[in-house]
């Protein structure tokens, strides 16, 4: 379409471009955002954001080429729907979560526009009001699509790599382990240097070797408990564990509790020192997998 646009300046609007654009702006920013937040990103909620999303600036952007509104008033239209978009494309459970998730999607919209300004931009002089102005130049179509798949992508990686650096509790507390109908109670605390992994690549935790044997009794030793043979190489030299499989392993800190089902545990080949029979690997002792469930405080 044409629109004539001050001084009788005539100006291009591609349509189907500017609509794809939007919802793949918005698609991008939307998911990265959820995601920021460890927010559920449903793709049918994100599909019908990005569309109300479209509408909107779509709609207002061929609206400014026909009317001119106050500065105030166009700042306020763009970062209210920028603030109210991220509503539909997620179910918060807290208002808080609300407002990251919204503050999440307005810093992504301007590390992907200062993506693009930076890579398509000139300045050139506003002449006669000495003032300097960024123009878009030369960006090739559909570069703003493709750019937003890719901003997702790695936005999401980033919120990944974050995510398991996030943080951790400093546990030493109760734990309790269940086999085969038998529990035992232990204390454990957390060790970032506990790299140990199963056959299958899941963490695994460290106990004394009388602890493992009160949960197994006789089962180990009548050969009805399956073992696996684990090593691990130090500065001290190489150290063998012989693992098993527990039923289930819950964590105390505090009134929250973390239960996890199908947990390797390694039988230390020396004593661990301090007044501790476990050691926990990092990746059981992130906040997030903690709830409230009423548990004993450590």
């Amino acid at each position: 379409m044409n629109a004539e646009k001050g001084r009788g300046a005539e100006l291009d609007v591609y349509l189907d471009i500017l609509i794809l654009d939007n919802f793949c702006a918005d698609a991008a920013l939307l998911y990265c955002a959820v995601k920021t937040v460890k927010g559920e990103a449903k793709f049918w909620r994100i599909f019908l954001a990005s569309l109300f999303g479209t509408a909107l600036g779509v709609g207002y952007t061929v609206f400014k080429l026909y009317f001119t509104l106050p500065a105030a008033v166009d700042i306020f239209i763009k970062y209210g729907v920028a603030a109210v978009l991220p509503l539909p494309a997620a179910k918060f459970k807290k208002k808080r979560t609300y407002l990251l998730c919204s503050l999440a999607f307005v810093g992504y919209m301007f590390a992907l526009a200062g993506m693009l300004t930076a890579l398509f931009s000139q300045i050139s002089p506003n002449a006669g009001e000495g003032e300097l102005t960024y123009t878009l130049y030369g960006m090739p179509s559909g570069v703003l699509a493709a750019a937003c798949v890719a901003f997702a992508f790695l936005g999401v990686r980033v919120v990944k790599i974050l995510k398991n650096h996030g943080k951790h509790l400093a546990l030493c507390c109760t734990c309790r382990l269940t086999h085969r109908g038998k529990t035992v109670e232990a204390k454990a605390f957390t060790d970032t240097g506990n790299r140990l992994k199963d056959g299958a690549g899941n963490p695994v935790v460290v106990a004394e070797r009388a602890l493992a044997l009160s949960l197994l009794s006789e089962g180990i030793f009548a050969g009805n408990t399956p073992c696996e043979k684990l090593s691990v190489t130090t500065v001290n030299g190489t150290s063998e564990f012989t693992a098993f499989k527990i039923d289930e392993l819950e964590i105390y800190s505090g009134k929250k509790s973390n239960i996890l089902k199908e947990v390797t545990v390694a039988i230390s080949p020396r004593p661990l020192a301090g007044e501790y029979a476990l050691i926990l690997p990092p990746e059981y002792a992130k906040e997030e997998d903690f709830e409230d469930r009423g548990g004993k405080p450590c």
